[in-house]
């Protein structure tokens, strides 16, 4: 019994200990000024750098006593003066932390400043406020970005705000938790479109069309206070085979806006246009979302015959403010396709020798055509109606060729002489043509082909040829530089259209007609000498 009352005891007092034990790892520690936690921010392209300001900071007792209160940081106007909140709790803020304030102290940070680089979820901070500048990075940017404002402050037992700095009645003496205040970068996409508004019809087209483009961009929300002199300006520049049919429209938000109020117009018909738009009303848009921003730029030309030696093309520009003083671009290229014959037909006479003077005609099939194609003529069926897209007449090389032609693979294409050379034949065989071409994805002003298929009545054979188009241009007088009108030239041997000589032509009269004639003047001679010797002899009788 004596033995088990000393376990018993000896129980007891090993349990008080560890009791004590207990409570005192239990008793918190105190805040101190190492203290440190990583703070998240999203909503940032990749890429993109951070610079921290300290602007409220943390202070602590003596003798590491435990945390005391807030104070404006160094650098501050108000550098070393206590923190005062309005209102308490969650409801509490911090007095004169405004975003005006914010947006002047982030145009031009004070040198005694505290920063620091900074990485989203990495980088350790102190407790207090920092503010956080973004800059976007220098390959390709999508964004600007308003400064922003983060804190790192201490709650008790999970109370305080997630919000706010906590007030000054935090007891240290009980738990307590390090917090923060994640942020979402406030940020403007910027982004910068051109597109052919009917690409389906306006891809391939023919010299003469007329071609409709749109731009469209979402104005950054630049705060006044941030962004004094800030800039959005969208220009556009034929660089090939283009010419402008009047002044472009503007829409912001789906309104028409009025050159010289909302924005300034430089503009050639023949090269460029320039929209800037106004501080004052891109100051005016900075509390508007995203769709009131929305920027749609919409404008028509005509496609010249540029187009056919090289692909027509025109680019869109964007310059915009990344931050205050600093500037930055984007650009965006559309490109229309024009087709030509040329390196495909050579007229000859019977010796293959090139020939001049004839006349071809190139017609465009079409079901309310006025034109008829007999295709075969002992089958009206196979008959096409079409319209005449135009005629050539060839020179002393003999080669037949049509420039700025539409080559949409809907396109069917006839071409038959119409005219023979003086002492010549015409030629009557019909050639049906088409165009096969698929621009390539991401297309970028780079040479491609495309392949034109010809097919002859008569043989009804398919010869396929290939034509190379882009940039690369064929110079036909080196002395001045001077290119091929119509573009490259085929690849494949031409199809050679023979004519023959009427004189060559096979006799189909049998012995034709003049020994008749010679005959008819003969009995007519004799017929008139008999007349008259008749005359004579009866004149000499009556004697």
């Amino acid at each position: 019994m004596k033995s088990m009352k000393k376990w018993f005891a000896l129980l007891l007092a090993m349990a008080m200990v560890l009791g004590m034990s207990v409570v005192a790892s239990a008793a918190p520690a105190l805040p101190k000024d190492t203290d440190t936690k990583t703070v998240d921010i999203t909503g940032v392209e990749a890429g993109a750098t951070y610079t921290a300001y300290h602007i409220i900071e943390a202070t602590y007792a003596p003798n590491d006593g435990g945390f005391t209160g807030y104070v404006w940081a160094k650098g501050m106007t108000n550098a070393g003066q206590k923190v005062t909140f309005t209102g308490a709790g969650e409801e509490a803020v911090v007095t004169g932390l405004t975003s005006d304030m914010i947006t002047e102290l982030a145009k031009n940070p004070p040198a005694d400043l505290e920063s620091m680089s900074f990485t989203p979820n990495q980088t350790e901070l102190t407790a207090g406020t920092w503010m956080i500048l973004v800059t976007p990075p220098e390959d390709n940017p999508t964004k600007v970005y308003n400064p922003m404002v983060v804190s790192v402050y201490y709650t008790v037992d999970g109370s305080g705000t997630s919000n706010e700095l906590t007030a000054d009645d935090l007891d240290a003496t009980t738990n307590w938790t390090l917090e923060t205040t994640d942020a979402f970068a406030k940020s403007s996409e910027i982004k910068l479109t051109k597109d052919l508004t009917n690409p389906e019809t306006d891809t391939q087209v023919k010299v003469g069309d007329e071609v409709a483009f749109t731009i469209e961009s979402t104005m950054p929300s630049y705060d006044k206070t941030y962004y004094e002199h800030p800039k959005f300006t969208i220009s556009d520049t034929i660089v090939n085979g283009l010419k402008y049919q009047g002044e472009p429209v503007v829409k912001v938000g789906g309104t028409t806006l009025t050159k010289d109020v909302e924005y300034t117009l430089a503009y050639d018909e023949n090269a460029s246009f320039a929209v800037a738009f106004t501080e004052d009303y891109i100051h005016g848009l900075a509390s508007a979302d995203a769709d009131a921003r929305a920027v749609v730029i919409e404008y028509v030309t005509v496609v010249t015959d540029a187009a056919v030696v090289k692909v027509g093309e025109n680019e869109a520009k964007l310059e915009y403010s990344t931050k205050p003083g600093e500037e930055d671009e984007k650009t965006d290229k559309e490109y229309v396709f024009s087709f030509a014959i040329h390196g495909i037909f050579d007229k000859v006479n019977e010796k293959d020798e090139a020939l001049p003077d004839a006349v071809f005609s190139l017609y465009l099939a079409d079901a309310e055509g006025t034109e008829t194609i007999v295709w075969n003529p002992t089958d009206e069926t196979q008959n096409v109606m079409a319209n005449k897209v135009g005629d050539y007449t060839t020179g002393e090389d003999g080669e037949i060729k049509f420039k700025g032609l539409d080559g949409d693979a809907d396109k069917v294409y006839y071409l038959k002489e119409t005219q023979a050379p003086d002492k010549y034949s015409i030629n009557d065989t019909v050639y049906r043509i088409t165009f096969e071409f698929n621009k390539p994805e991401n297309y970028a002003g780079e040479d491609i082909t495309y392949t034109v298929h010809v097919t002859d009545n008569v043989t009804n054979e398919t010869k396929d040829y290939t034509v190379t188009y882009g940039k690369t241009e064929t110079v036909i007088d080196t002395a001045t530089g001077a290119v091929d009108d119509y573009g490259n030239e085929a690849a494949g041997e031409a199809v050679k259209i023979q004519n023959t000589r009427l004189s060559a032509l096979p006799s189909t009269g049998g012995i034709g007609t003049t020994i008749f004639t010679v005959a008819g003047c003969l009995i007519m001679v004799i017929a008139a000498g008999l007349f008259f010797a008749s005359r004579r002899k009866s004149a000499k009788v009556s004697k």
